[in-house]
């Protein structure tokens, strides 16, 4: 077992992701949405067991609580305590090496890392589902977004980033190591006032989950945003939004509850805009070429090109 499923061991991490209210509310409601009574149901990554229970207390018939790591163990003797054993069988596997004997009806995971992909766990979900999820079952979540909005923050660029650089420590000059950090191009995970945004965010990625391939969050392209107001462009936010089940959706965004994925901050040098100004995007979301739980995220802006590694 690698170092990525040691994590998921621990019940700190664990505990982290459950006490997430809005994470956990929306899943809760979107379970009891689509579960229907004699449903079978598999529940990929199931960590402490919670979406699985969820499941059972839904009407399902059968839950599959698969998990890779040693976490399954804990989840198995909190199914026990809870009375839902006869119900959920919690099995300790890899989601790449398993098969049912029958397909399910419906198949919940929370696979959603930082900008949605990190983790790369959806290559994982999306092999478990070709093997076991029934044809016209149902995914949850259903699909997700990828969003991007330009952003104006002096606390993010000139007091908590790259800016902070300018400023004279003892009378010493460190200037020059804003341009050495920008280079640097590192994603930072962060609460993002909705204020800061200069445009409302803009999806540059959608799947859907019950058709995509692991190819499919890896894409290129173009998006462009109006200036709302006057401002400096330093950086862009990113964020997702997950459609769990029909009517419940998971928006990671700047203007929702705080989870605790947050957003993601992409620092750049500053850029005065007027409002009404038009700010062109490329883009392109890769798997990180090193680090295997990682993305690479290139945006080029204003002839300004920065390759981020996100996770």
């Amino acid at each position: 077992m690698d170092f990525y499923f040691d994590c998921y061991s621990e019940l700190s991490l664990q505990r982290y992701m459950v006490s997430d209210q809005p994470r956990t509310d929306a899943f809760a409601a979107a379970i009891q949405e689509v579960v229907n009574d004699g449903d079978h149901v598999l529940d990929l990554g199931t960590g402490t067991g919670l979406l699985a229970m969820l499941s059972a207390k839904s009407g399902a018939e059968k839950v599959y609580a698969v998990d890779q790591a040693g976490v399954a163990e804990a989840a198995k003797q909190i199914i026990e305590r809870n009375h839902l054993s006869d119900t959920i069988e919690v099995i300790h596997s890899n989601a790449t090496n398993f098969q049912l004997a029958e397909p399910v009806d419906i198949m919940v995971s929370e696979w959603l890392g930082l900008f949605c992909f990190a983790e790369n766990m959806l290559d994982d979900v999306i092999v478990c589902r070709d093997e076991n999820l029934k044809k016209g079952g149902t995914m949850l979540p259903s699909g997700v977004e990828l969003l991007i909005a330009p952003v104006d923050s002096s606390l993010l660029y000139d007091i908590e980033g790259p800016g902070y650089w300018k400023n004279d420590v003892h009378g010493i000059d460190f200037s020059h190591l804003e341009t050495v950090e920008l280079k640097q191009a590192l994603a930072t995970k962060t609460i993002i006032p909705n204020n800061d945004l200069m445009a409302d965010g803009k999806p540059i990625i959608a799947l859907n989950l019950e058709t995509a391939t692991a190819e499919d969050p890896w894409q290129s392209g173009e998006v462009e945003f109006i200036a709302e107001r006057d401002g400096k462009l330093n950086g862009f936010a990113g964020w997702f939004v997950a459609q769990l089940s029909p009517s419940v959706k998971l928006d990671t965004g700047p203007n929702q509850p705080r989870t605790h994925w947050e957003q993601i901050y992409f620092s750049m040098a500053a850029t005065p805009l007027k409002k009404g100004q038009v700010i062109k995007v490329r883009y392109r979301l890769s798997p990180h070429p090193v680090e295997p739980r990682s993305l690479s995220f290139k945006l080029s802006v204003n002839d300004l090109e920065f390759d981020y590694t996100v996770g």
